[in-house]
């Protein structure tokens, strides 16, 4: 993996992601794409291979990290950080 420099917007919308996860229980399909661009911003593109059938959890992460294959890291991170911005208005901060 390549290390990807990552802009302090893009940490603390990390930690307000975490806090909102915490307090505020968002739907799994928030929860999916928040996880998704997270790893695209942090990390690029998915590499790992698919894990098996009855891995549900992993295998619903694997699947939306690798919807986000192709996005730059640094758009990725923009799109994490406006995600953020309209999960805190959707749920609360």
């Amino acid at each position: 993996m390549t290390d990807i420099s990552r802009s302090a917007e893009f940490d603390a919308a990390a930690k307000e992601f975490e806090e909102v996860v915490k307090n505020h229980n968002p739907s799994d399909e928030d929860k999916l794409e928040g996880y998704a661009l997270f790893k695209q911003g942090s990390l690029g593109d998915n590499t790992k291979p698919e894990p098996g059938f009855f891995a549900r959890t992993d295998k619903a992460k694997w699947n939306a990290y690798n919807t986000k294959k192709g996005i730059t890291p640094e758009d990725a991170q923009k799109q994490y950080v406006d995600f953020v911005a309209k999960m805190k208005e959707k749920y609360g901060s």
